[in-house]
């Protein structure tokens, strides 16, 4: 398991590479009193990452919202841990974004209990859709800790992206609410791409995170980008399954 996991994260870096630099030239060469354009090509950044683990079949979409992870537990949690460090080197080159991120507003325990609560709301009817083979449940629990670790940690980056930077750069200009609403929109609409043409799944996707996009944005207003990640990390957990 761990030489299949080092291989295929391997193959993962060595694929994303020429891309992965190009991006990072792009944001290195524009000036930081450019942030709006700085913050889109960290989110490009972002869905190049993400994508590119489709083809490279770390993970799998169906029609019915369905999202299915490699079954290799440490390839899941590296892909996590990997995602929190790329967020402790962005509060470091990019400090001026950083700025930026709204952690937590009010109550913390009261936001991450709202957060955990709207994943919910959004995840188990989705779950209990697509329902769950009971014979599959004792190989399931190996695996659970590695997605739970990628779910997390993973939507934490993304989180960081569009409800810290995004919506962040976007209240210093406009209502907090059209804000919210704007970030919501931009999070569907950078899945776009896997939807309509490396998945084929089209409006279903699309569907789905506008309003996972809506609800994180409407919780990190209210109480900041940790109840966001609390929100967003518990929708996929409860709707992941093992490929």
């Amino acid at each position: 398991m761990i030489a299949e996991g080092l291989s295929l994260l391997i193959d993962y870096g060595i694929y994303l590479l020429p891309g992965l630099c190009l991006c990072a030239l792009w944001f290195w060469l524009t000036p930081k009193t450019q942030p709006g354009l700085r913050i889109v090509i960290l989110l490009l950044t972002f869905v190049l990452m993400r994508d590119v683990m489709t083809p490279l079949r770390l993970w799998s979409l169906s029609g019915g919202v369905q999202i299915g992870f490699i079954s290799n537990p440490l390839v899941l949690a590296t892909l996590g841990v990997l995602s929190l460090a790329i967020i402790a080197a962005l509060a470091r080159i990019a400090p001026e974004l950083w700025k930026l991120v709204v952690w937590r507003k009010g109550n913390l325990g009261a936001g991450l209990a709202l957060g955990i609560a709207a994943g919910c709301a959004i995840g188990v009817p989705l779950r209990l859709y697509q329902g769950t083979d009971v014979g599959e449940l004792a190989g399931y629990w190996p695996w659970l800790l590695g997605m739970v670790v990628l779910a997390y940690g993973g939507n934490a980056l993304e989180e960081v992206l569009f409800r810290g930077f995004l919506q962040g750069h976007l209240e210093q200009h406009t209502c907090a609410l059209r804000a919210a609403l704007i970030s919501a929109i931009a999070f569907a609409a950078c899945h776009s791409f896997l939807a309509l043409s490396v998945t084929r799944i089209g409006w279903p996707i699309l569907l789905f995170t506008l309003v996972e996009g809506l609800v994180c944005a409407l919780v990190r207003m209210r109480y900041g980008v940790s109840a966001a990640v609390a929100a967003h990390g518990t929708a996929i957990v409860l709707i992941a399954v093992p490929m």
